[in-house]
């Protein structure tokens, strides 16, 4: 039944952000009435399928039917797309999240007053400081449960340890060990949103290897869907409505938003009313209902900013039989080494001194992947075929070993990478769907580049026989925000640093949306600790009786 009347919260969207809202708010006694377009899914429903999870519409919606406009540089008009959708799902893209969990630096809430401006690029410190952010990491990573050695990693500012031990490693982490080694780096075990024991009545990871993609069906990834979602629903104060899509937020004639309109599955409308309205669809598509409700866009600057991680990836194929691939080491599907030396680079002559991160892997588990990874040829040309594709195959498969990196780098804001409404192209609702123009800032694109390098001269220092690249893609679309900047001055930001709308009061944005920057790794745990500090504000103004 479509949930009627007035609560004290209306939350849309339930992944990182809204998920992590809604338990704050849940747990300090308010009613809340968390809107979702997409199924609720449960572990029941989690198989390992490549072809229907990953090749078809288990967690983001057909272009056919609800396409995202995608230009790119060079093109001459906007393409239909999956691209830039994350999940529709109750958990939103934690469900199928690798879990690679990591903070932000000190640095990246200040990069304007450290570095000052890039030709080019809108670049913008928080309007609040690490110390702020920083108990709600803590809070995340001990309500959610994370794996990890903060000890290790020199490069994160980490006062408290991980509440578990990080995930068993691949016998072959030693080898991406011993090449940081010898070229002066320092590798550690990569923090995941995975349970390496038994915790807060969740069971431990079995080691399926099916992380990245899939949704867990045991519920050891630490997903808001497994997570912030079940306590919330424990307190009785969440309603929780899938298959709803919003299409508008209203607001009141003293400028106060007051209700969310969505259509159920059936397709019929219904109005809830809310003492606050929080938005967390995404961070492409929270600017596409801002801009569809005509709301908190007097700056300008709602849809502007939008943010992503660069991404580059390579790997590199290692002799067998070796010590590092003993028999039955398949059973330990993560390797799971990062490298963040290279986050900070005042010395390295780029145009802009960050870069990000080097996180290395065992392949995927997807057998359709992975060929369409070996069959790949530059652009232009046809996929490989016959006997060239076979001799591919069989050194991948059976001759040699893989160990892939993956580079996650500071994406600048900028101009020409933004959200706005496609002029022409509708939704199965009838309603504009976001147009997304994709572009890289030069020094975005230098970065990247250098920790492309870095990558392969650990791998080569490893020991790998053989290098190569995985990806002509530089950017990681998944990871997105910006386009509902935080920020003091009305005329340059949608929100304060509270994530309250400046000219609409409250209306709350708690997810990536309101990111003035995205620091260089991936920033999941950041959305989540930031949506909690959100909530703790809403719950404070409540409290005053401010709402």
């Amino acid at each position: 039944m479509a949930p009627t009347g007035s609560f004290d919260a209306v939350v849309v969207g339930s992944g990182a952000g809204g998920g992590a809202v809604a338990y704050a708010l849940t747990r300090a006694g308010f009613r809340v009435c968390v809107l979702e377009k997409g199924p609720h899914y449960t572990e029941a429903d989690f198989f390992h399928d490549e072809l229907l999870v990953c090749r078809r519409n288990f967690f983001v919606p057909s272009p056919l039917e609800e396409p995202h406009m995608i230009l790119k540089p060079g093109d001459r008009a906007a393409q239909r797309s999956a691209d830039t959708w994350i999940a529709c799902c109750v958990g939103g893209g934690t469900v199928h999240m690798s879990g690679f969990f990591f903070r932000l630096h000190r640095e990246d809430l200040r990069l304007r007053s450290l570095y000052g401006e890039v030709a080019g690029a809108s670049v913008a410190d928080w309007p609040l400081s690490f110390d702020q952010l920083e108990p709600f990491y803590d809070q995340v990573e001990r309500v959610i449960g994370v794996s990890g050695d903060a000890a290790q990693n020199p490069a994160e500012p980490h006062k408290t340890p991980y509440p578990l031990a990080p995930i068993l490693s691949h016998p072959a982490a030693a080898l991406v060990e011993q090449g940081a080694r010898k070229l002066g780096l320092h590798a550690f075990p990569t923090p995941r949103a995975l349970l390496s024991a038994d915790y807060a009545g969740r069971s431990a990871c079995q080691y399926c290897g099916f992380c990245g993609s899939y949704g867990c069906e045991v519920g050891a990834k630490s997903s808001s869907l497994a997570t912030f979602l079940a306590l919330a629903a424990r307190t009785g104060k969440l309603t929780l409505q899938p298959r709803a899509m919003v299409t508008a937020v209203g607001a009141d004639r003293r400028g106060r938003a007051r209700s969310v309109t969505y259509l159920d599955a059936q397709g019929a409308l219904h109005e809830v009313r809310g003492r606050v309205i929080v938005l967390c669809c995404s961070a492409v598509e929270t600017a596409r209902l801002l801009l569809q409700s005509r709301l908190a866009n007097a700056s300008g600057q709602v849809g502007q900013n939008l943010l992503f991680a660069s991404f580059a990836s390579g790997w590199g194929r290692f002799p067998i039989p070796s010590p590092h691939w003993p028999p039955g080491a398949g059973g330990l599907p993560f390797l799971d080494r990062s490298i963040q030396d290279f986050y900070l680079l005042p010395q390295a002559g780029l145009p802009h001194p960050k870069a990000g991160t080097l996180l290395f892997m065992l392949p995927h588990v997807n057998p359709i992947f992975q060929l369409e990874r070996l069959a790949h040829t530059p652009a232009g040309q046809p996929p490989l075929w016959g006997p060239t594709l076979k001799r591919r195959m069989r050194e991948f498969f059976h001759d040699t070993r893989t160990i892939e990196w993956e580079a996650f780098g500071e994406f600048l804001p900028h101009p020409g990478c933004d959200v706005t409404l496609d002029p022409e192209v509708k939704d199965r609702f009838g309603l504009p769907v976001a147009r997304i123009r994709l572009a890289v800032h030069p020094a975005t694109g230098a970065a990247s580049d250098f920790l492309a390098q870095k990558g392969r001269s650990v791998l080569e220092a490893a020991g790998a026989g053989a290098l190569g690249s995985s990806s002509e893609e530089p950017i990681y679309t998944v990871l997105q925000a910006g386009t509902a900047r935080m920020g003091s001055d009305p005329a340059r930001s949608v929100t304060d640093p509270t994530g309250q709308a400046h000219q609409v009061k409250n209306l709350y944005v708690a997810d990536g949306s309101g990111f003035p920057s995205a620091g260089g790794a991936p920033f999941t745990l950041t959305i989540m600790a930031n949506a909690l500090r959100v909530g703790a504000h809403i719950v404070a103004r409540g409290k005053m009786g401010q709402l």
